[in-house]
Formats: C-alpha cells, structure tokens, sequence
C-alpha cells in the first residue's frame, strides 16, 4: 500500500480516535472533573479503538499477534502521548480552562503527537513478520 494511502487513512482513523477522545474529554471537564485527569481518562478508549481500526484498514495487517501487537501499539501511542500531554498542560497554562480552551490544548497536543504515532506505527507496530515494511493489502 502506497505511503501516502497509508498516511492518509491513519489521518481519517486518527479523526475517529480524536472524536473519542476529545468527546470523553469534554465530556468528563463538563461533568467537574479536572482537565488533567479527565485527558488520563480520555485516552485509553481512543487508543483501543484507532489500534483496531489502523490494524485492519489503515495498516492491513493479518498478522496473527494481535496482543503483541497491540502491547507495540500502546506503547508508540504512549510515546506520542507524552509529547501530546505535555504540549496539552503548557498549553493550559496560558488559558483559561474553559471547555472551549481544554479542547484548543487537547487539539495542539495532538498535532503534536501525529509524526511520532504515524512512524512508531509503520515502522514498528504493523510489520510483517519480521519484515520492517508494513504488509501490502
């Protein structure tokens, strides 16, 4: 599959997965809970979900090791989730923390997390075998 197929489907999963995300998140900052647990809350949801849907249709793997694979994926998405946060509560700390300004850092955070989720998934999450080039549909 071409790179930019590739690229461009794990865009449209990613929406999906910020959809998730930033619904729980607004949702949970609307119910009182503070911003910063309530992105700790938001996240797992959306990290189960986009790893299916990159796995059979932004990637198109049909390897076998789902669980391994998977423990790979939480693990790229929890290097990008450090920039994501990080850039998210410096952002927070030069706005008011509104539901209109969460989500303005929520959305820095994770363009900020987009390059390093994309290459730790095509290089080291959705490969065949012990091949480092994802698998072709």
């Amino acid at each position: 599959m071409p790179l930019i197929t590739q690229f461009t489907r794990f865009l449209a999963v990613g929406a999906v997965g910020f959809a998730i995300d930033g619904g729980l998140l607004d949702l949970l900052v609307w119910s009182g809970i503070d911003p910063y647990q309530a992105r700790a809350i938001s996240f797992p949801p959306a990290v189960t979900v986009t790893w299916y849907l990159n796995r059979v249709w932004a990637f198109a793997v049909r390897d076998k090791a789902a669980r391994r694979q998977y423990l790979r994926y939480i693990a790229v998405q929890i290097i990008g989730a450090v920039s994501n946060y990080a850039l998210y509560a410096v952002v927070l700390l030069g706005i008011p923390h509104t539901s209109t300004g969460v989500l303005a850092a929520f959305a820095i955070g994770s363009a900020a997390g987009l390059v390093i989720n994309f290459v730790g998934a095509r290089k080291l999450v959705f490969v065949s075998g012990d091949s480092s080039r994802p698998v072709a549909t």
